[in-house]
């Protein structure tokens, strides 16, 4: 099968494109590093079977400055690309997230995932969604200009010996996933198409000051823990996938820490 990625050369993106070439798969990138954007042009997505959707803003409470640019990639791309799939008799698969959170990233997400649904049931374009949950792994950017992520902000500060943000009491949690996971996961949502919906977490909840000490013990750093208010966009929660699709799947995948802390030693 062909697939275009949007959004491929990224860090979910890259892992993509190796599971689709490990399964068999012509894969390719279409990301706005290349001058692609999901606004304009779609010329690049080829003769694409089936389009992975990954391009978008991230962000939480800086998307708050620039919300109307969030909407027009976040949303308006992702229309784009379901018309491109409409015209071309294209799969569509769109990454998602867990609805939890009070944010402008949240709200794009959503309302893309809805668009798709709406342009399966009226167009018949073939649809999938993919709910990723905590992403990590060697190579998630870090720093000025990208989003802070919990692994890699965590990893960096835990190897230079300053002290580990954490926004809220810490007691709130994340279910990590490798990328690679993701990926695969991304990849085997492309055979469906009746608007089904897998979980791309584990199923496991890890409280963020129980990652933060792991981390501060396989580093051995002396660092403390830096206790901040909750970012614009945030709320306390209780973040784990539930297995939606997993049985559709006959896998999914499963906490390993030492992929986690393989992660961390990527940042020393």
């Amino acid at each position: 099968m062909n697939i275009a990625i949007s959004g491929g050369n990224g860090f979910i993106g890259r892992a993509v494109q190796k599971a689709a070439r490990e399964a068999g798969h012509h894969a390719w990138a279409f990301d706005k590093a290349a001058g692609d954007d999901v606004r304009g042009d779609l010329s690049g997505l080829g003769n694409a079977d089936a389009v992975i959707h990954l391009a978008g803003i991230l962000g939480t409470a800086e998307l708050f400055d620039t919300p109307e640019l969030a909407i027009d990639v976040n949303v308006n791309g992702t229309l784009n690309v379901l018309q491109w799939c409409r015209t071309h008799g294209a799969a569509y698969v769109g990454i998602t997230m867990p609805d939890a959170f009070p944010s402008v990233y949240t709200a794009t997400k959503i309302a893309a995932q809805r668009l798709a649904t709406a342009w399966h049931h009226t167009y018949g374009v073939p649809v999938s969604h993919v709910r990723a949950f905590n992403a990590y792994g060697p190579g998630q950017a870090h720093g000025v200009g990208h989003p802070q992520k919990i692994l890699p902000t965590f990893a960096v500060n835990a190897w230079a010996g300053v002290p580990l943000p954490v926004w809220g009491d810490g007691t709130q949690t994340v279910d990590l996933v490798h990328a690679d996971d993701v990926g695969r996961m991304l990849v085997d949502a492309v055979r469906f198409g009746d608007d089904q919906v897998f979980d791309a977490g584990t199923g496991v909840p890890v409280r963020v000051n129980d990652l933060a000490h792991i981390i501060m013990e396989h580093t051995g750093s002396q660092a403390e823990i830096n206790y901040l208010p909750m970012r614009a966009g945030e709320k306390p929660t209780q973040i784990v996938a539930q297995g939606e699709g997993w049985d559709l799947l006959d896998w999914h995948p499963s906490l390993d820490l030492d992929k986690v802390l393989a992660a961390v030693d990527s940042y020393k």
